[in-house]
């Protein structure tokens, strides 16, 4: 068990660490404190290294024009905390006061960050004080020093952030692809393979939400009308991936209802289709590659495979069952010709490479103090999670302050500190928090202890402190649990290179973190609010009332109205699902769980989940003509759904509500679709033929979607 964990986190720092953040970050430490030894003004190199150290702690990620926006603004919070620290040095009380003010903003401003709090703390217990101004001016250069080796690739990887967000929407949209293309080898619809596609569909949306947000973030200081286009016609082309796909795996689902290829169906085409679907995974993975790079390489995968794919025109050969079912493989056909020809277009989009021209000016972040004073005061009306959350810390901080004020403990900043670092927005990743950071800590203080003792004298220490921080921000991303070993020897030689061979020393400061996780533990245990459980009947309402507009804009693709769904429905439905599952997950780690509450939000988000990707099924076939049957089987749908809504997601006191009868409309559906079949109809065939069994699926849906209180019955 335990060689199998290794095995994991090994895998884990292969994959995921950043050795080249972690470079530097250690330059970004170890040369002022090289230069501190070399000028033998070691104490005040610390500053800068305490400076570099909390800019690299807040890891500013995204494009390089927010990144350096960032900095910037980290760089003066860091300078301002250390000023105020060092004028704050000696004053206990005031210190605990200071504290109190800026730990409520350092949690919610997320531009300030638990740094502030942490360059007061660090500079205002570090012997021997600074002069205010001294340590503004250090800490200050410390940071820009730092800044600097971050930024100094901007002109050669400036728009690497989003080639690797547009590459991580297409690979995650290639895996859909290749799930979909096994879907005719293995057409079984176990769980396994339903929560495979739930888990890679759920990838490829956040990761094109991902890739919006960046694209936002890059396209932001861009005049309107010199906008680049381009990194939204990518993302409409992924779009476009995307949905089509789900609509092929529905398609590919009524194909295969009885577990297997139907016999009308020839050998040859099925192979085809797999070949042709293995194809576009290969060059969607391609693309995902080149937009990597940002610009595309040589290959761009071979469509002569899906050009290949056989066309099936063969209405009644064997009989009603046999048109039907080579009517559902032409549909597929369709869906995969278009999948070919949409990925052409953005490889066209592509073309060159990535282009977006230089800012012609500066960002200018627009202050609306306004905007600010109304989102605090809604969220202390409405009493949001970020508020309480806020609460919370500002209490515990300021409590462990106090205590170590109270008691005038040695080394007591380790309380604070740890529960400032140790709170999380639930409680189960607070008591993960914790557990990582206290055992870490410990062991952290103890490698430190026996490597100074070893130490012959400064040098030797400037050395470990550097080692520490290459290490530390290399694995920070990977285990908090590695990140808290390195982190604790490199903040403790920071803080006082006057007293680091103590072995009593090494103990007081573990016993201050083990005292801090205690307080972080029982206060977020005492403080935890008990009204999450209060959000499920809106959250759930809310879910099915996008469902149910969702359900209303499918209806009227079908019935010919118009001639696509929303893109704003589905960002709704995204959004609410996406809320839901926020509630479950914080539900989920609070101290007693209810597990019944938890199940019927799981369902709730299972089958959301479900019933858009049928709804987009539906919609993405071509009209179907408003005599149709199936917009009236969803216009029932969204009857059913808005029905349950209206009781605000909670189950009915009394029996379950009134069923609502489709066996009519569906027994007309069947029987459209036959006489298609017997009028040798084979183009409205094809677009029919898979809409009964998707539709079918979707009722179930709704069905889990609205129990107890509505029952569609077919």
């Amino acid at each position: 068990m335990i060689a199998g964990r290794m095995g994991g986190l090994l895998t884990r720092i292969r994959e995921e660490a950043a050795p080249f953040y972690g470079l530097a970050a250690a330059l970004g430490i170890g040369a002022p404190l090289l230069a501190g030894l070399v000028t033998g003004r070691l104490d005040q190199a610390t500053l800068a290294g305490i400076g570099a150290f909390l800019l690299a702690f807040t890891a500013p990620t995204g494009p390089y024009g927010a990144r350096a926006r960032s900095l910037g603004t980290s760089v003066a919070v860091i300078a301002i905390g250390g000023a105020l620290g060092g004028l704050l040095a000696g004053h206990r009380w005031a210190v605990v006061a200071a504290i109190a003010v800026i730990v409520p903003a350092a949690v919610s401003l997320s531009w300030m960050r638990p740094t502030a709090v942490l360059a007061v703390l660090l500079t205002a217990v570090r012997p021997p004080p600074g002069h205010p101004l001294e340590n503004m001016a250090l800490m200050a250069l410390g940071g820009l020093w730092l800044s600097a080796l971050l930024l100094v690739p901007w002109p050669a990887r400036r728009l690497r952030p989003l080639g690797r967000s547009l590459g991580a929407a297409a690979d995650a949209i290639a895996a859909l692809l290749d799930f979909v293309g096994g879907e005719l080898e293995n057409p079984s619809r176990t769980d396994e393979r339903v929560s495979a596609w739930d888990h890679r569909h759920k990838r490829a949306v956040a990761a094109l939400r991902d890739a919006s947000t960046t694209a936002r973030l890059y396209l932001s200081g861009e005049e309107e009308d010199q906008r680049s286009t381009q990194p939204k016609r990518l993302i409409d082309a992924f779009h476009r991936l995307l949905w089509t796909t789900v609509g092929l795996h529905a398609q590919m689902a009524a194909l295969t209802a009885q577990g297997r290829v139907p016999e009308s169906v020839p050998g040859g085409w099925r192979s085809g289709a797999e070949e042709a679907v293995a194809g576009l995974a290969e060059r969607t993975r391609l693309l995902a590659e080149a937009l990597a790079r940002t610009r595309p390489g040589a290959e761009r995968g071979d469509r002569a495979v899906v050009r290949a794919l056989p066309s099936l025109d063969v209405p009644g050969r064997d009989g009603s069952a046999g048109a039907v079912e080579a009517a559902m493989a032409g549909q597929v056909g369709r869906s995969i010709h278009r999948l070919d020809s949409t990925l052409d277009s953005a490889w066209h989009i592509l073309g060159d490479g990535l282009r977006l021209g230089l800012r012609a000016r500066p960002h200018r972040p627009r202050v609306r103090p306004d905007g600010w004073a109304a989102k605090l005061g809604g969220a202390v009306r409405g009493r949001s999670a970020l508020f309480r959350h806020t609460a919370r810390v500002a209490v515990l901080v300021t409590l462990a302050a106090s205590v170590s004020a109270a008691l005038r403990l040695q080394h007591g900043q380790w309380l604070p500190v740890t529960v400032l670092l140790s709170l999380r927005d639930t409680f189960r990743q607070t008591l993960t928090r914790v557990e990582q950071r206290v055992g870490g800590g410990a062991a952290g203080a103890a490698v430190a202890a026996v490597l100074l003792a070893l130490a012959p004298g400064p040098p030797h220490i400037v050395a470990l402190m550097t080692v520490f921080a290459a290490a530390g921000f290399a694995v920070r991303s990977v285990s908090y649990a590695l990140w808290s070993v390195c982190s604790t020897p490199l903040i403790m030689m920071l803080m006082d290179l006057s007293r680091l061979s103590s072995w009593d020393v090494a103990l007081q400061r573990i016993a201050m973190v083990a005292a801090g996780g205690a307080i972080a533990v029982l206060g977020a245990r005492l403080l935890w609010p008990r009204g999450a459980a209060q959000e499920v009947p809106a959250r759930i309402a809310e879910l099915l009332s996008a469902d149910a507009e969702l359900a209303r804009a499918a209806a009227a693709v079908a019935g010919g109205q118009t001639d696509r769904l929303p893109h704003d429905r589905l960002v709704a439905v995204a959004a609410a699902i996406d809320g839901a599952a926020d509630l479950r997950s914080r539900l989920a780690d609070e101290p007693s769980p209810d597990p019944g509450r938890l199940d019927r939000l799981d369902a709730v988000v299972r089958a959301s989940e479900h019933l858009r990707d049928h709804l987009v099924a539906v919609a993405g076939v071509e009209p179907l003509g408003g005599d149709v049957p199936a917009a009236r089987i969803l216009d029932r749908a969204a009857d059913g759904i808005e029905r349950a809504a209206a009781t605000g997601g909670r189950a009915p006191d009394g029996p379950a509500g009134s069923p609502l009868d489709l066996a009519g409309e569906f027994a007309a559906l069947d029987e459209r679709i036959a006489s298609l079949t017997r009028r040798g109809r084979g183009e409205e065939l094809r677009r029919l033929a898979v809409v009964p069994h998707t539709l079918g699926a979707l009722v179930d849906d709704v069905n889990e979607l609205a129990a107890p209180e509505v029952v569609l019955v077919r």
